[in-house]
């Protein structure tokens, strides 16, 4: 697995991160680690929102919640897989249920985070899935 880029190495051009999470102190914490490290970040507080960012920004990567009112985590994936220009984004589902594995996976994910999340894992994925 490639070394996660924490912030001692300038990112060539900022990548665009689109944080689904419908807690509001999860959601702000993760934007702003983030932002910490030289992302762009856009945040989303449910799987409408974020269908609707990710259609109209296109962001570099995505890290969907799959627990979230009005539509989950796992239905967005699915939605999103659906669109030409969302279709490609790297998906990393977060929760805290870890029997969700599978599910997010089959809906559509290219990767999955347990919650609580360890920082340096959350990197060394966006590394992996960021870089190719």
């Amino acid at each position: 697995m490639a070394e996660a880029n924490t912030g001692n190495t300038p990112l060539p051009e900022p990548a665009t991160i689109l944080v689904a999470e419908d807690h509001p102190d999860s959601r702000e914490a993760m934007g702003a680690l983030l932002k910490a490290f030289g992302f762009q970040v856009l945040l989303a507080v449910d799987g409408v929102e974020a269908i609707d960012l990710a259609r109209r920004n296109v962001p570099d990567l995505i890290l969907m919640d799959i627990m979230m009112p009005t539509l989950d985590g796992l239905e967005a994936t699915r939605r999103l897989r659906d669109f030409p220009e969302t279709r490609r984004i790297p998906i990393i589902t977060l929760t805290a249920l870890d029997q969700a594995r599978d599910k997010a996976l089959d809906a559509g994910a290219n990767d999955f985070l347990a919650k609580p999340i360890n920082s340096r894992t959350l990197f060394q994925l966006l590394d992996t899935w960021l870089t190719g």
